[in-house]
């Protein structure tokens, strides 16, 4: 565990200040960001934002994108891509890196498909879900871009894209930055600790070039207190390092060579698999055990190892040249690499009932893009390129357990399990099974992509532009599944099965839109679009020799919107209203004989809904914002939806395990969240300011699975900090989740009590960082 504690917190924030304020009395503060920093009488600064593929004011850009600066990241605390949901409201978590934008994401945590909402880091996408883990270190902002948006970021993302930028290095500037966090979060028996330091040096390398190094340490104890077993492997914290270097070099105006390299490490399960028991159902296997339960049960108990080793990284190299018109020409090429290797106890108790659910994975892709942009600010402006994209994941999977039998039963005949003796039954066992029930497979996973795309936008007036665009993609994908090779007395899935199988997909999608500059401070806009998510692969076969393809996932849909700014750029609002209906959604089914998840193409859902947000100066040092978004998203059909344990309706029985959902609401989905905030910032002395910060988020109930036992209720939560500001450095002591409003990320059905006959429902939940209420201090230091 971090053997830290509140008390050590203060103390070295507070030995940090005076430390600080004895560093040169000249040293800049870090910019934060592409911000116009106004004083504090002046009106808002422009936020820059690259969510068409170019630099623009975020209040000129036709689309709905909500933007987290860096500032906002440091003065809010968030520290991972988890804790932007509270805030950017039209974004949702759940459990293993899964995401939803206005209420759809992608419904199943099989490796062998794409996500629904798209990850890209400074330009290029991130295809595995392990990339979206890594802690945020030298970021400039974070936009989320919602709605269906493969056109121009590469790989296809029909639900959203977040769009991650990281500070670039500074050409003839020597500086750096370093911050260190100390907190303490809520906890049953024994609070936990964490701690976490950031550090970054910018660097002078010739007069036109510059080299920028940035380095990150955490070091987390688990959100639930652990009840393990000491004799074996137990990682139940989290520890994370990551190490970055960026160059630039810009010989002249017209050629820019930006490298990047990063290696990202993090070890522990926390943040992950802190799973706890919510509700024992009448009749429950584990009965008598005295295993804890409850809302707020954050007691994990386990008999069998929980670890989790990730390693991530890459290099890429973006190379920009302009011409005399002003065309720009963009080559973008990179390699991204993620190994990971895992196992937790499944059954969350001191017993063998499921205490294997282990995996391997070794992934590597690599992407070219080559993109001319035609200059911005003429009545013809836009962009074409061309995209390949190539990854390989090999995966390794087991699952197993005992199913609580007695060890003197388990090696006797029929169950066999470890048997010794081995003949004909029943007086011995004709073989030896690893476990009672039992599960594993490996696969190879290729997948390749090629696309063509362009947008251009058009003036027909001087203040009224037509936009369109196309992208055709190109997907072949090809897997080589082996199955359910071990001996196990019960076999979930199809024993001994290989499969062999390729699919491929052509696609157009497209954009046409208008937007219309009504006044110099006003925009009305609104465009309609087709969106698309490529093929894959069940990563289970429902029968032996079965077709394993999933279809793409197909969006179609538009939005409308208004951004305006007021009162002399004090105030800002933004406006969009939205519609989409997907088809071919890519969901898991749960097969009842099998015991086990297979994915398909099984429904079609609609999303509709209103996003807003707004801005406001409202005095010297004090700004207000807010935004919300309402989303209706629910199944229009989903015939192969999977019945709860004891659910009745909806046909579902003893004799039939599934059922059509259509009209519920979509897992993943909240049909409003708001964020609110206030940040002040007024002067103590000529040297000194002092800081304020304040933020509410308010969600409504999450559908975590169909029913009323899977709805996580709904959440309200309050941040503040309060903190001092020099020259060059800061402190701040601060709280997240003030209330200690816990809530899971997820709920869900126990498999193990599923399985009995009657069925029983036993709910077990997952909770994050911010599940609980989290108590810090955080020092900062610039030179």
């Amino acid at each position: 565990m971090i053997r830290t504690s509140i008390h050590t917190a203060l103390f070295v924030g507070a030995a940090l200040a005076p430390l600080a304020a004895a560093s040169a009395q000249d040293a800049a503060p870090v910019a934060q960001g592409q911000v116009a920093a106004p004083a504090a009488s002046d009106g808002l600064g422009e936020i820059v934002v690259t969510a068409q593929r170019r630099s623009e004011n975020v209040m000129k850009v036709p689309l709905s994108v909500s933007v987290v600066t860096a500032e906002t990241l440091v003065k809010r605390g968030v520290n991972d891509l988890s804790a932007v949901t509270k805030l950017a409201p039209s974004l949702q978590v759940a459990q293993d890196n899964t995401y939803s934008i206005r209420g759809v994401g992608t419904a199943t945590f099989a490796t062998t498909v794409e996500s629904s909402v798209s990850q890209m880091v400074d330009d290029v996408v991130l295809g595995n879900g392990e990339f979206a883990a890594n802690a945020f270190y030298d970021l400039e902002r974070v936009e989320v871009l919602n709605g269906p948006q493969g056109l121009l970021f590469g790989k296809n993302a029909s639900a959203g894209l977040i769009n991650i930028t990281t500070a670039k290095p500074k050409i003839g500037k020597l500086e750096g930055n370093a911050d260190l966090e100390l907190v303490t979060r809520d906890r049953p028996v024994k609070n936990g600790h964490g701690i976490q330091g950031r550090a970054t040096l910018n660097l002078p390398v010739s007069e036109n070039s510059a080299l920028r190094l940035n380095a990150i340490y955490s070091g987390q104890d688990s959100v639930t207190w652990p009840e393990v077993n000491p004799k074996v492997r137990n990682d139940m914290g989290l520890r994370s390092l990551g190490l970055r270097a960026k160059y630039l070099w810009e010989p002249d105006t017209a050629l820019s060579v930006y490298i990047l390299g990063d290696y990202n490490r993090q070890r522990g399960v926390t943040g992950r698999y802190d799973i706890t028991y919510r509700e024992l159902g009448t009749g429950s296997a584990y009965t008598g055990l005295g295993l804890p339960s409850g809302t707020t049960n954050r007691i994990f108990q386990a008999d069998a190892p929980n670890f989790r080793d990730t390693e991530t990284g890459g290099a890429q190299a973006n190379i920009s040249y302009t011409f005399d018109s002003g065309v720009q020409l963009i080559n973008i090429a990179a390699w991204k690499h993620m190994t990971t290797g895992f196992s937790f106890d499944s059954d969350e108790t001191q017993y063998n009932f499921f205490n294997t659910n282990s995996a391997h994975q070794n992934y590597n892709q690599f992407s070219e893009e080559l993109r001319l942009a035609l200059p911005s600010g003429n009545r013809l402006t836009g962009q074409a390129g061309l995209y390949y994209f190539h990854s390989q994941l090999n995966q390794q999977n087991l699952l197993g357990g005992n199913n609580g039998l007695p060890s003197f039963l388990l090696p006797t005949f029929p169950f066999c399990v470890g048997a010794t003796q081995l003949g004909a039954p029943p007086a011995a066992c004709p073989v030896s099974n690893t476990s009672f029930l039992g599960q594993d497979s490996r696969f190879t996973l290729k997948q390749n992509s090629f696309a063509g795309y362009g947008q251009v936008s058009y003036g027909l007036t001087d203040t009224l532009k037509a936009t369109a665009g196309g992208r055709v993609t190109y997907d072949k994908a090809s897997i080589d599944l082996l199955e359910n090779t071990g001996q196990y007395f019960v076999t979930l899935g199809i024993p001994n099965n290989h499969s062999v199988q390729s699919t491929d997909a052509t696609n157009f999608s497209y954009k046409v839109g208008l937007d219309w500059q009504a006044t110099p401070t006003t925009l009305v806009y609104g465009f309609y679009g087709r969106g698309y998510k490529g093929p894959g692969f069940s990563n289970t076969a429902p029968a032996p020799g079965a077709n394993l393809a999933v279809r793409p996932e197909i969006s179609k849909g538009g939005e409308i919107g208004i951004k305006t700014r007021l009162f002399d750029n004090h105030l800002t609002l933004s406006l969009s209203g939205f519609y989409t209906r997907y088809t071919d959604l890519q969901v898991q089914s749960w097969i009842t004989v099998l015991r086990t998840f297979v994915l398909a193409n099984a429904a079609t859902a609609t999303t509709k809904g209103v996003d807003a947000s707004f801005t406001a100066r409202v005095a010297p040092g004090l700004t207000l914002s807010g935004s919300a978004t309402y989303a209706d998203a629910k199944y229009n059909d989903f015939p192969g939806a999977q019945c709860y344990p004891t659910q009745t309706t909806g046909g579902c029985s003893a004799t039939q395990s599934s059922f059509n959902a259509a009209g519920y609401q979509i897992p993943l989905s909240a049909k409003f969240s708001t964020s609110l905030g206030a940040d002040y910032q007024h002067a103590l002395t000529n040297t000194l300011d002092g800081l304020v910060s304040l933020s509410y988020y308010h969600r409504s109930s999450l559908s975590a699975g169909f029913g009323p036992a899977f709805q996580i209720p709904s959440w309200d939560t309050l941040d503040a900090s309060l903190g001092l500001k020099a020259a060059n450095w800061t402190l701040s002591v601060f709280c997240k989740n003030c209330t200690n409003a816990i809530r899971p990320i997820s709920i869900g059905s126990d498999g193990g009590d599923a399985s009995l006959s009657p069925a029983v429902l036993t709910l077990n939940q997952r909770f994050s960082f911010n599940s609980v209420r989290t108590i810090g201090v955080r020092a900062g230091i610039n030179f």
